[in-house]
C-alpha cells in the first residue's frame, strides 16, 4: 500500500490493529461518484487510500468550486475541513478511488492502553491539519488577486516554487483548474493564451512551464 501519512512512524501490525479497536471500514468508490455529502453532517473522518478526488462546494447558482484537490494519504470529513463553516461540501471521485472512514472521537481519544503509536497517529493527525490550514492560506492568497491574470500566476509560481523548478504538473484538469479559481473556463483559456502569447509560459495539457520575465 502507498504510504499514507496519518501512518507515518507507525508499524503496520501496530496502525492495523488500531483500525480494528477503531472500527474502521473501507469502501471503494467508481470515478465520478461522490463519496460523501454534507461531509460537515456527522465526525466520520476520511482517508483517502487509492485515487484522487475533490472537496468541492456549489454556489447558489449551482456552479462548481473545487474547495482542495485531493490524493493518496489525505484526510477529510468535518473535523479536518477548515474551509467547511457552515457550507454544506461534499467529496467527489476524479477516477476510482478507496476509501477508509473512521470516527473521529476514536482516533482523538485517550487510548486506555496508553500505546505510543496512538499518541503518534494524534501527532501525524494535528501535522495534516496544519498542512490542511497552510494549504486553505494559498488558496485564499490567490483568490485574493484582483485579475484572472494574477490569479492565474499566483497560483503557478506557488507550484514550481514548491517544485523548486519553472516546469510543474497541474494536480488536475484545466476544467478543474477553473472550478479552483472560482472563474469561467473559457476566460481561463483565453487569458493563458494571452500569457503564452506574451511568452510568460508554455504550457501543454496539464504541463505548465514558466519563463523568466
Amino acid at each position: 500500500m502507498t504510504a499514507i501519512k496519518i501512518f507515518d512512524n507507525i508499524e503496520e501490525n501496530d496502525w492495523q490493529q488500531m483500525l480494528e479497536c477503531f472500527g474502521a471500514k473501507r469502501k471503494k468508490f467508481a470515478a465520478g461518484s461522490n463519496i460523501s455529502a454534507r461531509i460537515n453532517a456527522d465526525k466520520t473522518l476520511g482517508v483517502l487510500l487509492a485515487g484522487e478526488a475533490d472537496l468541492v462546494r456549489y454556489d447558489y447558482d449551482g456552479y462548481r468550486n473545487i474547495m482542495e484537490h485531493l490524493t493518496v494519504g489525505d484526510i477529510f470529513g468535518a473535523p479536518v475541513t477548515a474551509a467547511a463553516g457552515d457550507e454544506e461540501l461534499s467529496v467527489t471521485c476524479d477516477r476510482k478511488c478507496e476509501v477508509l472512514f473512521m470516527d473521529y472521537d476514536d482516533v482523538i481519544k485517550r487510548c486506555p492502553k496508553a500505546c505510543a503509536h496512538h499518541s503518534t497517529l494524534v501527532n501525524n493527525l494535528l501535522r495534516i491539519m496544519t498542512e490542511k490550514v497552510q494549504n486553505l492560506r494559498t488558496h485564499i492568497e490567490v483568490l485574493s488577486q484582483r485579475s484572472l491574470r494574477t490569479k492565474l500566476l499566483t497560483y503557478f509560481r506557488k507550484l514550481a516554487k514548491k517544485e523548486n523548478a519553472p516546469s510543474f504538473t497541474l494536480p488536475f484538469t484545466l476544467a478543474d483548474l477553473a472550478d479552483y479559481l472560482f472563474v469561467d473556463r473559457s476566460a481561463m483559456l483565453r487569458e493563458m493564451k494571452k500569457l503564452r502569447d506574451e511568452g510568460l509560459l508554455n504550457s501543454r495539457g496539464r504541463k505548465i512551464t514558466l519563463r523568466p520575465n
